[in-house]
């Protein structure tokens, strides 16, 4: 068990990216203009390297060169995997090279297309890109149809098109709050369970608690002065939701702002200061200040996606308060998971020096060599 256990860290460590808060997204941008529909659809050059091989001599680095190349490929892949389901006639959809640009994950190529729809006529989106590659992709999707406010999310695996508007331009917007809310919340818990070092902080965080299920659930074994297990368990998640939910709503709103240039290896420190506590321990230094400090520095690694996103004004409210809803939910999930996995282990004698201490170094690692890759 003890072997086995180890074997599961290690694998966890090596198959988590450097980069790895941030998910697999793309981003779909529409707009009227006097009458005609423009689109622009930016994806990651790291993503479209899964297709195609933009990085044709394989040396790690995609050239301009590469990319100017690749364009006709990359254009015919986007019209093979998106398109417009409308009865209106002259909304055909033809994509054009539209640049580069760069986001907090890397590079994306964006690609543009003018739609000449009729008036008020009904359009759904469809895309499936990256529907065999990757099921946590998303499609990001924000702009402005017939004076109204547009945000939504859509998966290459959904089997309906996402509606961009209804028959009539009278009728009742189809994504609204609600949905739009709902929308949010799915991909707040997807991007906190696929965030491989938020999850790494999490654990990092749960690692020294003891918590037992059964007849002995609230009790355990804690130092003078110490909380019991759950009760620190609850004090230190709720430290942590309070820290992230600060900072992700200020930076959303744009009162403050933070470079991913130094969020990312803080993020990075983060987790390598605590499980460097878990080894070395600090009685005094109790562990929900220490989530609350960092939780106001992963706030900001929320950020970046609604950020990213530019949701229209009208709906950032209810994008953030489902986006935040969702982290939260992702964030119990996995506590929970741990709680039951640690079961199998807790009551071992060798708990603490094989779990906590062993598991503590392999994220100490782990975090060390995250933090190099986004400082080098």
């Amino acid at each position: 068990m003890k072997r086995l256990f180890v074997l599961l860290c290690v694998w966890v460590g090596c198959m988590a990216p450097a980069w790895a808060h941030k998910g697999s997204d793309a981003y779909l941008d529409v707009r009227q203009t006097s009458g005609d529909v423009k689109l622009q659809l930016s994806v990651a050059l790291k993503d479209l390297d899964l297709l195609l091989p933009l990085d044709a001599n394989a040396d790690g680095n995609v050239t301009w060169a590469e990319v100017q190349t690749a364009t006709p490929a990359v254009l015919a892949l986007l019209q093979a995997h998106t398109g417009l389901q409308t009865s209106a006639p002259g909304c055909d959809l033809r994509w054009r090279f539209d640049g580069l640009e760069r986001r907090s994950d890397g590079a994306y190529l964006r690609a543009a297309a003018q739609l000449q729809c009729a008036a008020g006529a009904a359009l759904a989106w469809r895309y499936t890109l990256f529907r065999e590659q990757d099921t946590n992709h998303r499609l990001i999707v924000t702009g402005q149809l017939d004076g109204r406010d547009l945000l939504a999310t859509a998966s290459p695996q959904q089997t309906t098109a996402l509606v961009l508007r209804q028959a009539r331009a009278a009728a009742a917007p189809p994504r609204g709050r609600l949905a739009t809310l709902l929308d949010y919340l799915a991909l707040g818990m997807h991007h906190l369970l696929e965030g491989y070092d938020h999850m790494a902080f999490l654990l990092a965080l749960v690692l020294p608690l003891q918590l037992r299920l059964g007849p002995q659930l609230g009790r355990g074994s804690t130092p003078a002065g110490q909380p019991r297990p759950w009760m620190a368990l609850l004090r230190t998640i709720t430290a942590f939701t309070i820290g992230h939910s600060i900072t992700l709503m200020l930076a959303t709103f744009g009162w403050s702002q933070a470079s991913p240039a130094w969020v990312e290896p803080a993020i990075a420190a983060s987790i390598a200061a605590t499980a460097m506590l878990n080894i070395f321990p600090l009685p005094k230094l109790r562990p929900e200040r220490l989530a609350l400090v960092f939780g106001l520095v992963h706030g900001y690694g929320f950020a970046g996606l609604l950020l990213e996103a530019a949701a229209p004004s009208g709906l950032l409210p209810w994008a953030l308060a489902g986006f935040n809803l969702g982290v939260e939910a992702g964030q119990l999930t996995a506590v929970t998971a741990w709680v039951l996995l640690s079961q199998l282990v807790v009551g071992q004698p060798w708990y603490q020096r094989i779990v906590v201490r062993g598991g503590s170094a392999v994220l100490v690692l782990l975090a060390g060599y995250w933090f190099w890759l986004r400082v080098a």
